[in-house]
């Protein structure tokens, strides 16, 4: 089974699944999107260190000295590849046309001329044209 195939087994099982912070929010979703199409997660290590102990996710200057870096896409572009053109199937995407956090992106996974985001309500797709950022395997 190759990667597609298994991104999309995901979607599938996910798509009626709400966005929960710490559980199934944006970081969660892509990563293990990202391990069942590569073998590994793209943020391992950054799983859970953006909720405070009440449960509720840290504001920017937290996650600013969490992480030490003072620009999210910085951050992201130390491990993987950016891509300034038509994010291809299984890349990393960001977009500032779904609800938005922290970060001041949302993250979702390309599936094709469609992106997976989250929502309240499970997966949503938005056309590749609403993506402001993608990276792609180092």
């Amino acid at each position: 089974m190759g990667p597609q195939k298994r991104l999309n087994d995901y979607l599938k099982e996910v798509a009626d699944k709400p966005f929960k912070w710490g559980e199934h929010d944006c970081l969660t979703f892509t990563n293990e999107a990202w391990r069942r199409m590569y073998g590994r997660g793209w943020a391992d290590d950054w799983l859970g260190r953006y909720m405070r102990p009440n449960g509720s996710p840290m504001r920017r200057q937290e996650l600013q000295s969490e992480y030490g870096y003072w620009d999210f896409g910085r951050a992201v572009n130390d491990r993987l590849r950016p891509i300034d053109h038509v994010p291809p199937r299984g890349a990393l995407v960001a977009t500032k046309k779904a609800q938005r956090w922290a970060i001041g992106h949302a993250l979702g996974i390309c599936n094709g001329i469609k992106c997976a985001f989250l929502s309240g309500g499970g997966v949503v797709y938005l056309p590749v044209d609403d993506i402001d950022k993608a990276w792609i395997e180092p």
